[in-house]
């Protein structure tokens, strides 16, 4: 098996329970499972119960087949309560929406596209509250 090395790249953030992140594309497998690894140490830093993440594409947002496949497998194992897309540098966005609704429904995870992180953010926080309200 050849190995490459990631194609893409990744900025994360931790806010209170938000998990930011920004990702360049397109992805190769390589980078999806260095996504991971990041996720997974991000999320020990949230609350666990409670958290949603942030999502800010830019340029090309999409992924080999095997990619999406893998990524959901990873999504089902997670606890998010909710993620928000800002699709306002993403140059794919309609084809991005487009996939990644078919992943968050498969998973199971609340979502909602937006084309600007202010809104993105504001629903985010709105999901969350809920949730903390409802425990």
């Amino acid at each position: 098996m050849t190995l490459f090395n990631p194609h893409g790249t990744l900025k994360l953030a931790i806010e209170e329970n938000i998990i930011l992140l920004e990702a360049q594309g397109p992805w190769n497998i390589e980078y999806i499972e260095y996504l991971h690894q990041e996720l997974s140490k991000a999320v020990t830093q949230v609350d666990h119960n409670n958290y949603g993440v942030l999502f800010t594409p830019k340029g090309e947002a999409i992924s080999v087949e095997e990619g999406l496949e893998y990524h959901l497998r990873f999504l089902r194992r997670g606890n998010t309560q909710a993620i928000s897309l800002n699709l306002a540098h993403c140059t794919t966005s309609l084809l991005t929406e487009n996939l990644f609704t078919k992943l968050y429904r498969a998973a199971g995870i609340e979502h909602a596209f937006f084309d600007n992180a202010f809104d993105a953010r504001l629903w985010l926080e709105q999901i969350l509250q809920k949730t903390t309200v409802s425990t």
